[in-house]
């Protein structure tokens, strides 16, 4: 029996998406994080990985996705195109225009500059925090300084269109929870509270971004 190329490519994908969601489930079990019984770890597993063999198999029949690179795929996701887009054969060297604008704001001598002392803002303040135990207020500070600094890049020089991409937002969150994750680990704060709170927010967000860009995507196709 012959297997559809998409298929066999995702079964493939399929063994190492098991194999790292049961070391998940295996992790959140021995921790005592959900309550089920041993057998249901590797049931979990199973259901995850087949829900995401499933979509994965849609997705890309659906838009006929050949390659089958998950960033190329994301990116595909994360993207709107109009009806000609969607009809012109894909071009796998082809960037979203979020990030590239990105990187064109990251290529000038300010952006560079503000990026630079950030970084150099943020050591310091580690370094500040585990030698002198400053105040708290200066984490606030630096919080908005980033923030500004973050949306400056982000935003900057972009179109009217291109700013409002949700896709922004996540790139900005995901900085930011850098930023974030890095300091608790440093500062040896307990990092479980903040970390299941950020992946929570995370997902309602990913969802968030999805939904806006599949409106997107439906509103150009029907124009």
């Amino acid at each position: 029996m012959k297997v559809d190329r998409i298929v066999k490519q995702e079964l493939w994908r399929s063994l190492g998406s098991f194999f790292i969601s049961l070391l998940l489930f295996v992790y959140l079990y021995t921790n005592k994080y959900i309550l089920i019984e041993p057998q249901a770890v590797f049931i979990l597993a199973f259901v995850f990985t087949a829900t995401l063999f499933s979509l994965l198999v849609w997705y890309r029949k659906k838009e006929q996705l050949l390659n089958p690179s998950i960033f190329l795929i994301i990116n595909h996701v994360f993207r709107s195109k109009s009806y000609e887009e969607k009809t012109r054969g894909p071009d796998k060297n082809e960037e979203t225009s979020v990030f590239r604008s990105i990187r064109k704001n990251l290529s000038t001598k300010t952006n560079i500059g503000l990026l630079i002392l950030i970084i150099l803002l943020y050591i310091t303040y580690l370094y500040a925090s585990l030698v002198y135990n400053i105040d708290q207020i200066f984490w606030v500070l630096f919080l908005l300084f980033m923030g500004f600094v973050l949306s400056k890049i982000i935003y900057d020089e972009s179109t009217e269109a291109d700013q409002k991409d949700p896709v922004r937002l996540l790139v900005f969150y995901v900085i930011a929870c850098v930023f974030i994750f890095v300091r608790y680990l440093v500062l040896d704060y307990p990092i479980l509270p903040i970390l299941k709170g950020s992946i929570i927010f995370g997902i309602l967000l990913v969802l968030l971004v999805l939904g806006i860009k599949w409106s997107q995507r439906k509103q150009n196709s029907d124009n």
